[in-house]
């Protein structure tokens, strides 16, 4: 195989089958977002770039921690109960998947200025949530 010594082999053929069973994994959290919740995405997801390095230095309050991603992550679940959004919390609807603080701010000032949601689809009227985020919130959220 292409020159390789038998070690090397054994290391290619380990490695091809860690990525194969790897991407696998992947491709059906992504069908059952319910599977392995703890689970990151394959892509990182970075900070916007800022345009000043002004803005760029952090006071220590404002820095991550090591306990403060842990235990956000420890949070997050998928919830047992459907949750409604005409009167979820800021805190309640960012454990929903895929719903950060930013997102579930939105949400909330959709509601008030609309008076809340008739029926779970209105949640595309938010910006930012479009038909794939909207697909796996529907099995976690009502409307009440």
């Amino acid at each position: 195989m292409f020159g390789f010594t038998p070690d090397e082999k054994k290391a290619v053929v380990f490695l091809t089958a860690a990525f194969v069973a790897g991407t696998a994994i992947l491709v059906y959290k992504k069908g059952h977002p319910g599977f392995a919740p703890g689970l990151k995405n394959a892509v990182a997801e970075l900070p916007a770039p800022r345009d000043s390095v002004a803005s760029q230095s952090l006071s220590a309050a404002d820095a991550p921690g090591p306990e403060a991603s842990s235990s956000k992550q420890s949070q997050k679940y998928f919830p047992e109960q459907k949750v409604n959004i005409n009167r979820a919390s800021q805190q309640a609807l960012e454990k929903l998947p895929n719903i950060g603080p930013a997102m579930a701010r939105r949400i909330m000032e959709y509601r008030q200025a609309s008076g809340g949601f008739k029926k779970v689809e209105e949640l595309r009227k938010v910006k930012g949530i479009g038909a794939k985020r909207l697909s796996q919130l529907v099995e976690h959220v009502t409307v009440e």
